[in-house]
Protein backbone atom coordinates (compact mmCIF):
# COMPACT_ATOMS: atom_id res chain seq x y z
CA UNK A 1 0.00 0.00 0.00
CA UNK A 2 1.06 3.25 -1.01
CA UNK A 3 -1.17 5.66 0.75
CA UNK A 4 -3.27 5.72 -1.85
CA UNK A 5 -6.55 7.69 -0.27
CA UNK A 6 -4.24 10.20 0.28
CA UNK A 7 -2.39 10.53 -3.16
CA UNK A 8 -6.36 10.97 -4.27
CA UNK A 9 -7.20 13.68 -1.87
CA UNK A 10 -4.04 15.54 -2.58
CA UNK A 11 -4.78 15.41 -6.30
CA UNK A 12 -8.45 16.51 -6.60
CA UNK A 13 -6.75 19.57 -3.71
CA UNK A 14 -4.25 20.47 -6.41
CA UNK A 15 -6.03 20.28 -9.83
CA UNK A 16 -6.22 23.44 -11.78
CA UNK A 17 -8.40 24.08 -14.80
CA UNK A 18 -5.13 24.69 -16.76
CA UNK A 19 -3.66 21.01 -15.88
CA UNK A 20 -6.72 19.45 -17.62
CA UNK A 21 -6.54 18.49 -21.53
CA UNK A 22 -8.94 20.14 -23.63
CA UNK A 23 -10.78 16.97 -24.37
CA UNK A 24 -11.53 16.64 -20.66
CA UNK A 25 -13.02 19.53 -20.37
CA UNK A 26 -15.02 19.02 -23.38
CA UNK A 27 -16.32 15.60 -21.77
CA UNK A 28 -17.10 17.36 -18.39
CA UNK A 29 -19.21 19.76 -20.05
CA UNK A 30 -20.96 17.00 -22.17
CA UNK A 31 -21.59 14.80 -19.32
CA UNK A 32 -22.87 18.10 -17.69
CA UNK A 33 -25.20 19.14 -20.39
CA UNK A 34 -26.44 15.58 -20.70
CA UNK A 35 -27.36 15.06 -16.61
CA UNK A 36 -29.11 18.21 -16.83
CA UNK A 37 -31.14 17.34 -19.84
CA UNK A 38 -31.79 14.59 -18.06
CA UNK A 39 -33.07 16.18 -14.62
CA UNK A 40 -35.06 18.41 -16.40
CA UNK A 41 -36.63 15.94 -19.22
CA UNK A 42 -37.16 13.33 -16.46
CA UNK A 43 -38.40 15.58 -13.56
CA UNK A 44 -42.28 14.81 -13.83
CA UNK A 45 -41.63 10.98 -13.46
CA UNK A 46 -44.09 9.78 -10.63
CA UNK A 47 -41.40 8.51 -7.86
CA UNK A 48 -39.22 11.76 -9.16
CA UNK A 49 -42.63 14.07 -7.79
CA UNK A 50 -43.27 11.62 -4.89
CA UNK A 51 -39.44 12.19 -3.64
CA UNK A 52 -39.40 16.45 -4.33
CA UNK A 53 -42.80 16.51 -2.36
CA UNK A 54 -41.42 14.19 0.50
CA UNK A 55 -38.14 17.09 0.50
CA UNK A 56 -40.24 20.33 0.14
CA UNK A 57 -42.31 19.31 3.51
CA UNK A 58 -38.68 19.91 5.57
CA UNK A 59 -38.29 22.94 3.77
CA UNK A 60 -35.36 24.70 5.75
CA UNK A 61 -32.91 27.41 4.45
CA UNK A 62 -33.34 28.72 1.02
CA UNK A 63 -29.79 27.58 -0.26
CA UNK A 64 -30.24 25.95 -4.05
CA UNK A 65 -32.84 25.68 -6.36
CA UNK A 66 -34.28 22.37 -7.94
CA UNK A 67 -34.06 21.76 -11.14
CA UNK A 68 -36.93 22.80 -13.09
CA UNK A 69 -39.78 23.77 -10.32
CA UNK A 70 -37.78 26.20 -8.69
CA UNK A 71 -38.29 25.42 -5.12
CA UNK A 72 -35.20 27.32 -2.73
CA UNK A 73 -34.64 24.45 -0.15
CA UNK A 74 -31.12 23.69 1.95
CA UNK A 75 -28.20 22.31 -0.50
CA UNK A 76 -28.44 18.82 0.91
CA UNK A 77 -32.41 18.41 0.12
CA UNK A 78 -31.90 20.32 -3.20
CA UNK A 79 -29.16 18.05 -4.51
CA UNK A 80 -30.60 14.67 -3.09
CA UNK A 81 -33.88 15.70 -5.13
CA UNK A 82 -32.34 16.94 -8.29
CA UNK A 83 -29.65 13.80 -8.52
CA UNK A 84 -32.97 11.89 -8.27
CA UNK A 85 -34.34 13.57 -11.32
CA UNK A 86 -31.35 12.91 -12.84
CA UNK A 87 -30.99 9.26 -12.37
CA UNK A 88 -34.87 8.51 -12.34
CA UNK A 89 -35.27 7.10 -15.96
CA UNK A 90 -31.78 4.89 -16.65
CA UNK A 91 -31.34 7.61 -19.23
CA UNK A 92 -28.15 9.18 -17.30
CA UNK A 93 -24.49 8.57 -18.35
CA UNK A 94 -22.66 5.12 -17.04
CA UNK A 95 -19.25 3.95 -17.38
CA UNK A 96 -17.80 0.62 -18.49
CA UNK A 97 -14.53 0.95 -16.69
CA UNK A 98 -15.96 2.16 -13.42
CA UNK A 99 -19.77 1.34 -13.01
CA UNK A 100 -22.35 3.07 -11.79
CA UNK A 101 -23.61 6.96 -12.80
CA UNK A 102 -21.52 9.45 -11.51
CA UNK A 103 -22.92 12.25 -13.30
CA UNK A 104 -26.08 12.02 -11.15
CA UNK A 105 -23.71 11.16 -8.08
CA UNK A 106 -21.43 13.93 -8.35
CA UNK A 107 -23.27 16.83 -10.49
CA UNK A 108 -26.38 18.17 -8.08
CA UNK A 109 -24.09 17.75 -5.53
CA UNK A 110 -21.99 20.10 -6.83
CA UNK A 111 -24.13 22.40 -8.68
CA UNK A 112 -25.87 22.85 -5.19
CA UNK A 113 -23.02 23.76 -3.30
CA UNK A 114 -21.61 26.16 -6.32
CA UNK A 115 -25.26 27.95 -6.29
CA UNK A 116 -24.76 28.77 -2.60
CA UNK A 117 -21.17 29.18 -2.50
CA UNK A 118 -21.56 31.60 -5.66
CA UNK A 119 -18.46 29.52 -7.57
CA UNK A 120 -17.20 30.47 -10.90
CA UNK A 121 -18.23 27.93 -14.09
CA UNK A 122 -14.51 27.21 -14.29
CA UNK A 123 -13.94 26.00 -10.86
CA UNK A 124 -17.16 24.04 -11.00
CA UNK A 125 -16.00 22.27 -14.02
CA UNK A 126 -12.40 21.90 -12.67
CA UNK A 127 -14.00 20.05 -9.12
CA UNK A 128 -16.21 18.09 -11.28
CA UNK A 129 -13.01 16.70 -13.12
CA UNK A 130 -11.14 15.80 -9.61
CA UNK A 131 -14.22 14.64 -8.01
CA UNK A 132 -15.29 11.93 -11.39
CA UNK A 133 -11.39 10.82 -11.14
CA UNK A 134 -11.99 10.10 -7.49
CA UNK A 135 -15.22 8.22 -7.96
CA UNK A 136 -13.93 6.42 -10.99
CA UNK A 137 -10.35 4.87 -9.89
CA UNK A 138 -12.55 3.51 -6.90
CA UNK A 139 -14.86 1.97 -9.00
CA UNK A 140 -12.50 0.93 -11.80
CA UNK A 141 -10.31 -0.89 -8.60
CA UNK A 142 -13.36 -2.55 -7.38
CA UNK A 143 -14.39 -4.05 -10.78
CA UNK A 144 -15.29 -6.78 -11.77
CA UNK A 145 -16.19 -7.96 -8.40
CA UNK A 146 -18.95 -6.11 -7.16
CA UNK A 147 -20.81 -6.60 -10.70
CA UNK A 148 -19.72 -10.35 -10.61
CA UNK A 149 -21.23 -11.19 -7.02
CA UNK A 150 -24.69 -8.60 -8.01
CA UNK A 151 -23.62 -5.82 -5.89
CA UNK A 152 -23.22 -3.67 -3.13
CA UNK A 153 -24.49 -1.37 -5.72
CA UNK A 154 -21.55 0.57 -7.53
CA UNK A 155 -22.82 4.02 -7.00
CA UNK A 156 -24.17 3.74 -3.53
CA UNK A 157 -20.86 2.34 -2.87
CA UNK A 158 -18.29 4.41 -4.45
CA UNK A 159 -20.31 7.72 -5.88
CA UNK A 160 -20.13 9.12 -1.70
CA UNK A 161 -16.46 9.31 -1.53
CA UNK A 162 -16.43 11.31 -5.36
CA UNK A 163 -19.66 13.57 -3.86
CA UNK A 164 -17.67 13.83 -0.62
CA UNK A 165 -14.07 15.13 -2.30
CA UNK A 166 -15.95 17.30 -4.60
CA UNK A 167 -17.69 19.00 -2.43
CA UNK A 168 -15.06 19.63 0.35
CA UNK A 169 -13.09 21.05 -2.44
CA UNK A 170 -15.77 23.58 -3.36
CA UNK A 171 -15.70 24.49 0.56
CA UNK A 172 -12.26 25.20 0.41
CA UNK A 173 -10.84 21.95 2.08
CA UNK A 174 -7.48 21.74 2.06
CA UNK A 175 -6.12 18.06 1.14
CA UNK A 176 -5.90 16.54 4.62
CA UNK A 177 -9.48 18.03 5.26
CA UNK A 178 -10.29 16.32 1.45
CA UNK A 179 -8.95 12.82 3.14
CA UNK A 180 -10.74 13.21 5.89
CA UNK A 181 -14.42 13.79 4.16
CA UNK A 182 -13.53 10.81 1.93
CA UNK A 183 -12.62 8.53 5.22
CA UNK A 184 -16.51 9.96 6.55
CA UNK A 185 -18.10 8.92 3.06
CA UNK A 186 -16.46 5.33 3.94
CA UNK A 187 -18.99 4.75 7.09
CA UNK A 188 -21.86 5.55 4.09
CA UNK A 189 -20.77 3.03 1.11
CA UNK A 190 -22.94 0.12 0.50
CA UNK A 191 -26.05 -0.65 -0.93
CA UNK A 192 -27.89 -3.72 -2.00
CA UNK A 193 -28.47 -4.48 -5.82
CA UNK A 194 -31.48 -6.67 -5.65
CA UNK A 195 -33.79 -4.38 -7.70
CA UNK A 196 -31.91 -6.12 -10.99
CA UNK A 197 -34.22 -8.81 -9.74
CA UNK A 198 -36.95 -6.93 -8.14
CA UNK A 199 -37.62 -4.08 -9.55
CA UNK A 200 -39.47 -0.84 -7.25
CA UNK A 201 -38.93 2.46 -7.66
CA UNK A 202 -36.13 2.79 -5.00
CA UNK A 203 -33.42 2.69 -7.15
CA UNK A 204 -34.65 5.78 -8.31
CA UNK A 205 -32.67 7.13 -5.64
CA UNK A 206 -29.28 5.20 -5.41
CA UNK A 207 -27.30 8.32 -7.21
CA UNK A 208 -29.17 10.40 -4.56
CA UNK A 209 -28.47 8.64 -1.89
CA UNK A 210 -24.60 8.54 -3.33
CA UNK A 211 -24.67 12.70 -3.62
CA UNK A 212 -26.44 13.08 0.17
CA UNK A 213 -24.03 10.83 2.10
CA UNK A 214 -20.56 12.42 0.08
CA UNK A 215 -22.33 16.26 1.19
CA UNK A 216 -22.85 14.86 4.69
CA UNK A 217 -19.42 13.79 5.13
CA UNK A 218 -17.81 16.61 3.64
CA UNK A 219 -20.12 18.72 5.68
CA UNK A 220 -19.12 16.46 9.19
CA UNK A 221 -15.27 16.89 7.95
CA UNK A 222 -15.44 20.36 7.49
CA UNK A 223 -17.27 20.66 11.64
CA UNK A 224 -14.03 18.70 12.51
CA UNK A 225 -15.00 14.83 12.17
CA UNK A 226 -12.24 12.93 11.55
CA UNK A 227 -12.04 9.13 9.82
CA UNK A 228 -9.50 6.62 10.00
CA UNK A 229 -6.50 6.46 7.86
CA UNK A 230 -6.14 4.47 4.48
CA UNK A 231 -10.26 4.27 4.22
CA UNK A 232 -10.20 2.58 0.68
CA UNK A 233 -6.24 0.33 1.02
CA UNK A 234 -6.29 -0.01 4.61
CA UNK A 235 -6.73 -3.70 6.06
CA UNK A 236 -10.33 -3.29 7.08
CA UNK A 237 -10.97 -0.62 4.04
CA UNK A 238 -12.83 -0.66 1.08
CA UNK A 239 -11.14 -2.83 -1.64
CA UNK A 240 -10.27 -5.40 1.31
CA UNK A 241 -14.25 -5.75 2.29
CA UNK A 242 -15.99 -5.28 -1.20
CA UNK A 243 -12.85 -7.04 -3.53
CA UNK A 244 -11.67 -10.15 -3.69
CA UNK A 245 -8.25 -8.77 -5.99
CA UNK A 246 -7.42 -6.17 -4.37
CA UNK A 247 -6.02 -3.35 -6.64
CA UNK A 248 -5.10 -0.50 -4.97
CA UNK A 249 -2.78 0.97 -7.45
CA UNK A 250 -5.23 1.41 -9.76
CA UNK A 251 -6.33 4.42 -7.13
CA UNK A 252 -3.64 6.02 -8.25
CA UNK A 253 -2.06 4.31 -11.64
CA UNK A 254 -1.28 7.57 -14.01
CA UNK A 255 -3.12 9.60 -11.94
CA UNK A 256 -3.33 13.08 -13.90
CA UNK A 257 -2.49 11.41 -17.32
CA UNK A 258 -4.75 8.99 -17.81
CA UNK A 259 -8.71 10.04 -17.01
CA UNK A 260 -11.69 7.38 -16.26
CA UNK A 261 -13.74 10.28 -18.20
CA UNK A 262 -12.72 8.94 -21.02
CA UNK A 263 -14.82 5.48 -20.58
CA UNK A 264 -17.80 7.84 -20.02
CA UNK A 265 -20.97 6.28 -22.07
CA UNK A 266 -24.02 8.43 -23.18
CA UNK A 267 -27.31 6.94 -22.88
CA UNK A 268 -29.21 6.59 -26.31
CA UNK A 269 -31.43 3.81 -24.96
CA UNK A 270 -33.29 3.99 -21.31
CA UNK A 271 -32.29 0.67 -19.88
CA UNK A 272 -29.42 -0.72 -18.10
CA UNK A 273 -26.22 -0.10 -19.64
CA UNK A 274 -25.83 -3.93 -19.82
CA UNK A 275 -28.82 -4.29 -22.57
CA UNK A 276 -27.75 -1.46 -24.69
CA UNK A 277 -24.97 -4.05 -27.22
CA UNK A 278 -27.99 -6.32 -27.39
CA UNK A 279 -30.54 -3.02 -28.72
CA UNK A 280 -27.64 -2.13 -31.07
CA UNK A 281 -27.45 -5.81 -31.71
CA UNK A 282 -30.85 -6.84 -32.70
CA UNK A 283 -31.47 -3.23 -34.55
CA UNK A 284 -28.33 -4.71 -36.58
CA UNK A 285 -30.05 -8.16 -37.27
CA UNK A 286 -33.31 -6.36 -37.83
CA UNK A 287 -31.82 -3.74 -40.67
CA UNK A 288 -29.67 -6.18 -42.66
CA UNK A 289 -31.66 -8.96 -43.17
CA UNK A 290 -35.23 -7.45 -42.86
CA UNK A 291 -36.22 -8.77 -40.00
CA UNK A 292 -39.95 -8.21 -38.76
CA UNK A 293 -41.50 -9.16 -35.52
CA UNK A 294 -43.22 -12.05 -37.37
CA UNK A 295 -40.41 -13.66 -38.98
CA UNK A 296 -38.46 -14.27 -35.47
CA UNK A 297 -38.78 -17.83 -33.86
CA UNK A 298 -36.68 -17.06 -31.20
CA UNK A 299 -33.56 -14.67 -30.02
CA UNK A 300 -30.68 -15.65 -28.04
CA UNK A 301 -28.28 -12.94 -25.86
CA UNK A 302 -25.27 -13.87 -24.53
CA UNK A 303 -23.41 -11.89 -21.94
CA UNK A 304 -20.64 -12.10 -19.92
CA UNK A 305 -20.78 -13.38 -16.52
CA UNK A 306 -20.66 -10.28 -14.64
CA UNK A 307 -23.49 -8.59 -16.77
CA UNK A 308 -25.66 -11.82 -17.47
CA UNK A 309 -27.71 -11.30 -13.59
CA UNK A 310 -27.75 -7.53 -13.98
CA UNK A 311 -30.09 -7.68 -17.08
CA UNK A 312 -31.82 -11.34 -16.47
CA UNK A 313 -35.72 -10.47 -15.29
CA UNK A 314 -38.36 -11.70 -17.58
CA UNK A 315 -41.56 -11.12 -16.02
CA UNK A 316 -40.99 -7.82 -14.47
CA UNK A 317 -43.74 -6.61 -12.32
CA UNK A 318 -42.80 -2.32 -13.13
CA UNK A 319 -41.03 0.41 -15.23
CA UNK A 320 -38.00 -0.60 -13.73
CA UNK A 321 -38.05 -3.96 -13.96
CA UNK A 322 -38.82 -3.37 -17.52
CA UNK A 323 -35.92 -1.37 -18.03
CA UNK A 324 -33.53 -4.04 -16.57
CA UNK A 325 -35.21 -6.95 -18.38
CA UNK A 326 -33.58 -7.59 -21.59
CA UNK A 327 -36.09 -9.34 -23.10
CA UNK A 328 -38.92 -6.48 -22.81
CA UNK A 329 -36.61 -4.13 -23.66
CA UNK A 330 -35.64 -6.17 -26.70
CA UNK A 331 -39.57 -6.32 -27.74
CA UNK A 332 -40.10 -2.67 -27.70
CA UNK A 333 -36.63 -2.11 -30.07
CA UNK A 334 -38.40 -4.72 -32.98
CA UNK A 335 -42.06 -3.41 -32.34
CA UNK A 336 -41.71 0.06 -31.54
CA UNK A 337 -38.36 1.03 -33.02
CA UNK A 338 -36.99 3.14 -30.06
CA UNK A 339 -35.88 2.78 -27.02
CA UNK A 340 -36.50 6.07 -25.55
CA UNK A 341 -39.07 7.50 -22.61
CA UNK A 342 -41.99 7.24 -24.91
CA UNK A 343 -41.24 3.48 -24.85
CA UNK A 344 -40.75 2.62 -21.81
CA UNK A 345 -44.49 2.88 -20.49
CA UNK A 346 -47.05 0.85 -18.34
CA UNK A 347 -49.02 0.35 -21.87
CA UNK A 348 -45.95 -1.11 -23.42
CA UNK A 349 -45.45 -3.59 -20.15
CA UNK A 350 -49.18 -4.20 -20.56
CA UNK A 351 -49.15 -4.70 -24.35
CA UNK A 352 -50.02 -8.86 -25.60
CA UNK A 353 -47.50 -8.21 -28.72
CA UNK A 354 -44.86 -6.74 -26.52
CA UNK A 355 -45.28 -9.54 -24.23
CA UNK A 356 -45.36 -12.42 -26.97
CA UNK A 357 -41.77 -10.80 -28.44
CA UNK A 358 -40.30 -11.02 -24.69
CA UNK A 359 -41.26 -14.88 -24.55
CA UNK A 360 -39.12 -15.31 -27.69
CA UNK A 361 -35.69 -13.55 -25.63
CA UNK A 362 -33.18 -16.11 -23.41
CA UNK A 363 -30.59 -14.85 -21.59
CA UNK A 364 -27.50 -17.06 -21.61
CA UNK A 365 -23.98 -16.39 -19.85
CA UNK A 366 -21.10 -16.97 -21.57
CA UNK A 367 -17.83 -16.80 -19.87
CA UNK A 368 -15.67 -16.02 -22.89
CA UNK A 369 -16.78 -12.87 -23.42
CA UNK A 370 -15.78 -11.81 -19.73
CA UNK A 371 -12.34 -11.77 -20.87
CA UNK A 372 -12.84 -8.07 -22.64
CA UNK A 373 -15.16 -6.89 -19.63
CA UNK A 374 -12.81 -4.18 -18.16
CA UNK A 375 -13.47 -1.94 -20.81
CA UNK A 376 -15.91 -3.40 -23.01
CA UNK A 377 -19.62 -4.47 -22.40
CA UNK A 378 -19.92 -6.91 -25.10
CA UNK A 379 -23.04 -8.65 -25.97
CA UNK A 380 -23.85 -11.64 -29.08
CA UNK A 381 -27.25 -11.71 -30.29
CA UNK A 382 -28.84 -14.82 -32.21
CA UNK A 383 -31.96 -14.24 -34.35
CA UNK A 384 -33.55 -18.06 -35.59
CA UNK A 385 -36.14 -17.47 -37.54
CA UNK A 386 -39.40 -18.95 -38.62
CA UNK A 387 -37.90 -20.68 -41.92
CA UNK A 388 -34.80 -21.85 -39.19
CA UNK A 389 -31.95 -19.60 -40.86
CA UNK A 390 -29.67 -18.26 -37.37
CA UNK A 391 -28.56 -14.71 -37.68
CA UNK A 392 -25.78 -14.02 -35.51
CA UNK A 393 -23.68 -10.70 -34.56
CA UNK A 394 -21.48 -9.90 -31.28
CA UNK A 395 -21.32 -6.09 -30.26
CA UNK A 396 -18.37 -5.13 -28.18
CA UNK A 397 -19.14 -1.35 -27.56
CA UNK A 398 -22.81 -0.03 -27.59
CA UNK A 399 -23.60 3.34 -29.33
CA UNK A 400 -22.59 6.03 -26.58
CA UNK A 401 -19.51 4.37 -24.91
CA UNK A 402 -15.98 5.67 -25.81
CA UNK A 403 -15.48 3.15 -28.33
CA UNK A 404 -18.41 4.26 -30.73
CA UNK A 405 -18.60 7.66 -29.22
CA UNK A 406 -21.61 10.58 -28.70
CA UNK A 407 -20.78 13.20 -31.25
CA UNK A 408 -21.37 16.68 -29.52
CA UNK A 409 -24.20 16.74 -31.77
CA UNK A 410 -25.57 13.59 -30.43
CA UNK A 411 -25.51 15.19 -26.96
CA UNK A 412 -26.77 17.64 -27.75
CA UNK A 413 -29.72 16.58 -29.87
CA UNK A 414 -30.60 14.24 -26.66
CA UNK A 415 -30.95 17.25 -24.41
CA UNK A 416 -32.92 18.79 -27.31
CA UNK A 417 -35.24 15.73 -26.65
CA UNK A 418 -35.53 15.93 -23.21
CA UNK A 419 -35.91 19.83 -23.01
CA UNK A 420 -37.89 22.08 -25.68
CA UNK A 421 -40.97 20.50 -24.79
CA UNK A 422 -40.48 20.90 -20.93
CA UNK A 423 -39.01 25.07 -21.34
CA UNK A 424 -39.50 25.92 -25.12
CA UNK A 425 -37.13 25.88 -27.90
CA UNK A 426 -35.77 29.19 -27.45
CA UNK A 427 -34.95 28.79 -23.66
CA UNK A 428 -33.70 25.34 -24.48
CA UNK A 429 -31.25 26.92 -27.29
CA UNK A 430 -30.36 29.41 -24.45
CA UNK A 431 -29.38 26.87 -21.82
CA UNK A 432 -27.49 24.54 -24.24
CA UNK A 433 -25.04 27.80 -25.20
CA UNK A 434 -24.82 28.71 -21.64
CA UNK A 435 -23.52 25.10 -20.61
CA UNK A 436 -20.80 25.12 -23.91
CA UNK A 437 -19.18 28.15 -22.15
CA UNK A 438 -19.85 27.12 -18.38
CA UNK A 439 -16.46 27.47 -18.13
CA UNK A 440 -16.62 31.52 -18.96
CA UNK A 441 -19.03 31.56 -16.50
CA UNK A 442 -18.22 34.08 -13.31
CA UNK A 443 -21.47 32.33 -11.04
CA UNK A 444 -22.94 29.36 -11.33
CA UNK A 445 -25.76 30.94 -9.85
CA UNK A 446 -26.41 32.52 -12.58
CA UNK A 447 -27.45 29.44 -14.72
CA UNK A 448 -30.08 28.41 -12.29
CA UNK A 449 -32.84 30.92 -13.50
CA UNK A 450 -32.43 29.11 -17.14
CA UNK A 451 -33.39 25.70 -15.53
CA UNK A 452 -36.33 26.70 -14.10
CA UNK A 453 -39.85 27.30 -15.83
CA UNK A 454 -41.52 30.27 -15.57
CA UNK A 455 -44.08 30.86 -12.75
CA UNK A 456 -47.11 31.07 -15.58
CA UNK A 457 -45.97 27.99 -17.21
CA UNK A 458 -45.57 26.08 -13.92
CA UNK A 459 -49.32 27.44 -13.04
CA UNK A 460 -51.12 26.15 -16.43
CA UNK A 461 -48.80 23.14 -16.31
CA UNK A 462 -50.37 22.40 -12.58
CA UNK A 463 -53.94 23.55 -13.85
CA UNK A 464 -53.98 20.71 -16.73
Amino acid sequence: MADETRQLAQFVANLTYEQIPQRVRVRAIQLLTDQLGVQVGCSEMPWAKQIRNVYRRTRGKPESTVIRYGDRLPADATAFINSAFGHSFEYDDANALTHGHTGAELIPALMAIAEREHISGKELLTTFVAAYEVRGRIGWALSPDLATRGGPQYSVTCGPFGAAAGVARLLKMDADGIRQAMAIAGCYAGGLAQYDHGGGSCKRIFTAIATDNGMRAAFLAQGGITGPEEILEGPHGLLKIYSEDQRPQLLVAELGQRWTIDNATFKPYCCCAVIHPAIDGMRKLVVDHGLRADDIESVEVSYAAASYQHAAITDPKDLLGMQFSTAYSLALTVLKERNTPKQYTLAALKDPAVRAFAAKVSIQRDDSLGQYYETHRPARVKARTRSGVVHETLIMDAKGTAAVPFSSDDVDEKFRSQVAEVVGAERCEALLRALHEIDTLDDVADLLPLLVLPKRTRRKKVSG
